[in-house]
């Protein structure tokens, strides 16, 4: 009797644990894939215009003395 009620719980916990792994990598799946699809949306420069700081050459205006 005892060995049945430990097998079946020994059952019950790989049953659970099996299922909480196949869960985990559903939930990584469905979030890799996500990430992707949404990444090919913006294949092109989001702000097109956008130059940084640093590269523009800047025009200092320098008084005449």
């Amino acid at each position: 009797m005892q060995k049945d009620l430990d097998k079946l719980r020994r059952s019950k916990r790989r049953t659970h644990r099996i299922l909480a792994i196949l869960a985990i990598s559903a939930v990584a799946a469905l979030t890799i894939v996500g990430m992707k699809s949404c990444s090919e949306q913006y294949k092109e420069p989001y702000n097109k215009e956008y130059r940084p700081m640093d590269s523009d050459t800047q025009h200092v205006v320098r008084p005449k003395n």
